[in-house]
């Protein structure tokens, strides 16, 4: 990545989209990992009850103290966030700074890597390959903490893109290693939608553990930009001091809380992905695309040149997430949407090969 390059992402791009004489109406997005069934009926009419005359709590306060009570945490050891994208990048204005060291677990997402350049790090990196399953070595990343001594280390998991999930075992091996000399960033964005989840609320208790959530995946609330992160209530004022104030939107708070009593849209949205993510692993792998195993609602895919067959999927009206970005050029990222979509993504892929 080149210094103070942004990073690439998911998402539809409407100058893109004009080119190719598209809408975002026209296209069916699997580029962005959210909730499938979009956002609850129960969270929009929250979101449209927000007064838009009045600024919002500059600290969240409501919000918080709900997280807070949900997690059972101290309402000081919480910090919510424009997205977790604004989080990463006050984590780094914290902990990094010239000649300081950042470790980031690849491939991964790419908001890390641009947050410790922009801070002046010096950036190092653990990749897994696919001869790995993508899968880190805890002997390896272990080596390069204790070598390293990192000021900052960012673990996405459930991972993205490849959906690897790491156990207990493993964070807390790499927090030990880490000590007090650095912290541990934990993103635990796709949890929710993980297959078999562990409680990560117990790392806390290591001192040097900050867990960071999307509230844009699960509860679907890309378009509002809503995160939080829990660390020690020292980490969080530290990072309060560098948060801009009214950096999250009134319209944002009023549905992070809605989303927090509408356990039931999630439940269902959990059987749907799985559902279709069955689906979806059998018919890419029947049509000769291998499919890395995941834990999460996204799947990375082995297809030969990614940009070429992203840009085919595009013209039918289909939009999937090309993973060079990642260091993986011959790899496409796939969201899993409902089922009746999924099947749209397979006939497209037909034709795709059936047209050269």
């Amino acid at each position: 990545m080149r210094a103070g390059a942004p990073a690439i992402h998911g998402g539809l791009d409407d100058a893109e989209l004009r080119v190719h004489g598209l809408s975002r109406g026209d296209v069916l997005d699997f580029s962005s990992n959210v909730n499938p069934l979009g956002t609850s009926r129960l969270v929009r009419k929250a979101a449209a009850t927000a007064d838009l005359s009045a600024y919002p709590d500059r600290r969240s306060l409501v919000l918080s103290e709900a997280l807070a009570s949900r997690l059972d945490v101290g309402v000081d050891e919480v910090l919510v966030g424009n997205g977790s994208t604004e989080l990463i990048h006050l984590l780094a204005r914290v902990c990094l700074g010239s000649g300081r060291r950042c470790l980031i677990l690849a491939p991964t997402f790419g908001e890390y890597e641009a947050a410790a350049i922009l801070a002046g790090a010096e950036v190092h990196v653990v990749e897994a390959t696919a001869a790995q399953g993508f899968a880190w070595s805890a002997d390896v990343v272990t080596r390069a903490v204790e070598t390293l001594r990192p000021a900052l280390t960012f673990l996405c998991n459930p991972n993205n893109p490849t959906g690897v999930y790491v156990d207990r075992d493993f964070v807390k091996r790499l927090s030990a290693a880490t000590g007090g000399d650095g912290l541990l960033a934990l993103d635990s964005s796709y949890v929710p939608f993980a297959e078999a989840p562990w409680d990560e609320r117990a790392l806390l208790a290591c001192g040097n553990v900050v867990l960071l959530r999307s509230m844009t995946k699960d509860h679907a609330l890309a378009g509002a930009r809503l995160g939080y992160l829990v660390a020690g209530a020292p980490t969080v004022a530290a990072l309060r001091r560098l948060q801009p104030s009214w950096s999250v939107s009134a319209v944002a708070q009023a549905a992070g809380l809605a989303a927090l009593d509408d356990d039931a849209h999630l439940k269902v949205a959990r059987t749907v992905v799985a559902q279709a993510k069955t689906y979806l692993r059998a018919q890419l792998n029947a049509l000769g695309y291998p499919v890395v195993d995941s834990a999460a609602n996204f799947m990375v895919v082995r297809v030969g040149d990614a940009a070429k067959l992203r840009l085919e999927l595009l013209r039918r009206g289909i939009a999937v997430r090309d993973c060079t970005s990642f260091g993986l050029p011959a790899y496409i990222r796939v969201a899993v949407r409902r089922l009746d979509e999924c099947k749209q993504l397979i006939m497209a892929l037909r034709d795709v090969r059936a047209h050269g």
